[in-house]
């Protein structure tokens, strides 16, 4: 079954293998895996710890879209570019953090935007100049740039991620976005207790604002076991999570380790094993229309609407 994966840290997979842009890396290196996964469409995350200048930012991005546009692949930049026939993989370009914008907002957000990225978290884990992620100031949350930065996403329907915010962020996220918010790769709290993870409070404030949550296949996230760190225990998150607020609200974000090399080798390692998921998805009881609205339909409808 077709898949859109909500979260793929490509930048850091072609990163080892920066060019001036004469080689496809994605194309070379992960198209054959990407089809074996039956990954229909994914993500092109460019990836920003919290350290980086504006400057190393655009590096960036400029070099994921000239490694894409190599690849001869789709690039959605609109609806009109999604494809419910899509066979070869397309890609739709999101940004993880943005520590790099320390002023000039709305110029910044709008560069972004034109470069073709349509999802985009203010923060990682970090703490930076628009908001605080997981591993900063708890009762820190966004920043007055950071309110800028939203309203400018919502001027040009870039979708706010908040995967990595800490609590105080996602809430002050949550009040001040005036369109709905994406989680692009976290599970549940309650049945996995890692900070990454969300409340049910969380679950179903993104519910509230018909947005997205997308299953995210990182060991630690999935359960605190390692033998059940695997597809069909991420399958029960999916579970719990369209019991608690629809199946409607449930995506895949799977943030694969193969990607950045992350050594945390299971059966939802890499993108050739992403049918694991939906063999999971059967096992906990979806049904097969259900698990369609899960791996590609409810991504299609969600940005269809919103982006």
């Amino acid at each position: 079954m077709k898949i859109f994966d909500l979260h793929a840290d490509l930048a850091e997979a072609i990163k080892p293998y920066y060019t001036d842009g004469k080689i496809s890396i994605l194309k070379r290196d992960w198209q054959t895996c990407l089809q074996q996964g039956q990954i229909a469409y994914t993500s092109a995350a460019s990836f920003f710890i919290g350290s980086e200048s504006w400057q190393q930012m655009m590096d960036v991005v400029t070099k994921v879209k000239n490694d894409l546009l190599a690849s001869g692949n789709k690039i959605i930049y609109t609806k009109d570019d999604l494809d419910d026939n899509q066979k070869d993989t397309a890609y739709l370009m999101t940004i993880e953090g943005m520590c790099g914008i320390q002023d000039d907002v709305y110029n910044k957000i709008e560069w972004l935007y034109n470069m073709g990225n349509r999802i985009g978290s203010l923060c990682w884990n970090d703490q930076n100049a628009l908001a605080t992620g997981n591993s900063g100031d708890p009762t820190r949350g966004i920043t007055d740039k950071g309110a800028e930065a939203i309203a400018k996403m919502n001027e040009l329907h870039m979708i706010v991620d908040v995967s990595h915010a800490n609590e105080k962020t996602f809430w002050d996220i949550l009040s001040c976005s005036k369109q709905p918010i994406i989680a692009t790769h976290s599970n549940a709290k309650a049945r996995c207790f890692v900070e990454r993870n969300l409340t049910n409070q969380q679950i179903r404030a993104i519910a509230s604002k018909d947005g997205l949550i997308g299953m995210n296949a990182c060991c630690s996230f999935i359960h605190p076991e390692e033998k059940k760190q695997d597809a069909l225990h991420l399958a029960k998150h999916a579970r719990y999570i369209a019991d608690l607020v629809g199946v409607r609200h449930v995506a895949c974000g799977f943030d694969f380790g193969e990607y950045y090399n992350d050594g945390e080798e299971h059966n939802m390692y890499g993108p050739s094993q992403a049918q694991n998921f939906i063999k999971g998805l059967e096992t906990v009881g979806f049904t097969q229309e259900e698990i369609k609205d899960i791996a590609y339909r409810n991504v299609l409808r969600f940005l269809r609407q919103y982006m």
